[in-house]
């Protein structure tokens, strides 16, 4: 039976289409965003994606904060079979970045504004890459750099013409296709990139849940750094499995802060 992640996110927005997927803070206090508005979001950016020339097989790395646009941008790479690498936002080591994004064979990269200067230092460095996509204020964007609202309003005025093509493209994905390329830490020697399949993924999904009851009014605060397989799987895709939703940490001006923001999230 067919279990890629876009299918596991297909049956739990025709079931929960209402509930809230994502919290988020916006004017000191948290805003929902439901199922059916994230599934809206996730078919613009990924068709968008797909009018850049991204397919199946390609690699982007991912290099953000956890937020709604991460998991809108991790779910449009999947739907199209794009390899998606997800990347910490603790490397500083221009190197360290470096060695991660030449070794998946990352041509695109998806990034904030917060962390879009590690990409700047270490651009001319990067061997595969063609286009970096800025989450967040894009008023100082420079060549080869355009912003995610960009990509996404434009696959919003191409979805009528390239739905029919887009739906047969996710429903074309098998288990063993790859959905991320996800990294060790490299403390002994160079990271290696763990290849983890959709099935990887949506079988631990139903695993966990023969082991622990997630009702959908859960709301789990995600303190976990999203890149991790485990955030992965009990951070973003059991929630979603079973219709619960996900609070973002409020993001302060340092690290530091965000961290301090965890107890009062």
């Amino acid at each position: 039976m067919k279990r890629t992640i876009p299918d596991l996110f297909e049956q739990s927005v025709s079931k929960y289409s209402s509930n809230v997927l994502v919290w988020e803070k916006a004017s000191g206090q948290y805003e929902g965003i439901s199922y059916k508005e994230i599934h809206k979001r996730v078919y613009d950016f990924s068709i968008g994606l797909m009018n850049l020339g991204l397919v199946k097989g390609d690699r982007l790395a991912l290099l953000a904060e956890g937020r709604s646009e991460w998991l809108i941008s991790e779910l449009a790479c999947l739907y199209l079979g794009v390899i998606d690498v997800p990347l910490s936002v603790k490397l500083n080591e221009p190197n360290e970045l470096k060695f991660r994004i030449n070794h998946s064979g990352s041509s695109w990269i998806i990034t904030s504004q917060r962390q879009l200067n590690k990409i700047r230092e270490i651009r001319k460095d990067l061997t595969d890459l063609k286009t970096v996509i800025v989450i967040g204020p894009n008023g100082d964007l420079q060549d080869g750099e355009i912003s995610y609202e960009s990509v996404l309003e434009k696959g919003s005025k191409l979805k009528s013409e390239k739905l029919e093509v887009f739906n047969s493209i996710w429903q074309g994905l098998n288990n063993n296709d790859i959905a991320n390329i996800s990294y060790t830490s490299g403390t002994t020697a160079d990271p290696k990139g763990i290849i983890l399949s959709h099935r990887n993924y949506t079988a631990n999904v139903e695993q966990a849940g023969s082991l622990i009851d997630v009702p959908e009014w859960y709301s789990s605060l995600l303190i976990l750094p999203w890149d991790h397989s485990f955030a992965h799987t009990v951070g973003l895709y059991t929630l979603i499995h079973n219709g619960a939703s996900m609070s973002v940490v409020e993001l302060g001006r340092t690290m530091m802060e965000t961290l301090k923001n965890i107890p009062k999230n």
